[in-house]
């Protein structure tokens, strides 16, 4: 039975995808075709991610392996440049790519390279990048609407006024805290509790380091 490897990849912010469910999906599809050797599973984004692939082409190489799977193009690479040079060294191996949801391979049974195939996935790589400069789009269009309604993003608003406000109901607090007396000492000053006094604190420290 000839080897294989799976390749299943989510970055993080992709609430659709997840790696499990990928490999679940590629063993139960190809495991009695090939034998499964190693899944490369893993969150990062597919624009930086070269690192991992060329992790996964010197095992393929050093092991001999005849086949990397993967469920659609985009797990391998978002990057048009990144997924030819991948495609490129497959091929100079005589690895197979096989690519799940359009069941491609990009070698012929005979090990050619399988021109057609190969032309497709050029193209499924272009929209594959293409893809994802729409979804860049689609979250920076959001936000925008966001803060257009009224939205803010950052520290919430209010808190340095909320600050001050305590910052002066509990001067006597902060009049301790900045001698160096302890929580505990600025209590028994104080009269006031251990939650309002921490509170104090932390606002004031930039200030007491």
């Amino acid at each position: 039975m000839e080897k294989a490897i799976i390749i299943s990849r989510c970055s993080t912010n992709e609430n659709r995808q997840d790696v499990t469910r990928q490999s679940q999906e590629l063993i139960s599809n190809y495991g009695n075709q090939y034998e499964i050797v190693k899944e490369f599973t893993y969150y990062k984004s597919g624009t930086k991610n070269d690192e991992v692939n060329a992790e996964i082409l010197a095992y393929a190489i050093k092991n001999n392996i005849q086949h990397i799977i993967a469920i659609e193009i985009s797990r391998i690479s978002r990057k048009i440049s990144s997924f030819a040079l991948f495609l490129e060294k497959c091929n100079d191996n005589g690895i197979n790519i096989i690519i799940d949801n359009f069941k491609l391979h990009t070698l012929l049974p005979n090990g050619e390279i399988n021109g057609m195939v190969q032309t497709m996935l050029s193209i499924a790589s272009t929209f594959a990048s293409l893809e994802l400069t729409m979804i860049k789009e689609r979250l920076n269009s959001g936000r925008d609407k966001y803060i257009r309604d009224g939205g803010k993003l950052g520290r919430k608003v209010g808190s340095e006024k909320d600050h001050k406000k305590l910052i002066a109901e509990h001067s006597d607090i902060v009049k301790f805290l900045k001698q160096g007396q302890s929580i505990r000492n600025t209590m028994t000053l104080t009269g006031k509790s251990s939650g309002t006094v921490q509170k104090i604190k932390k606002i004031l420290q930039p200030e007491l380091v």
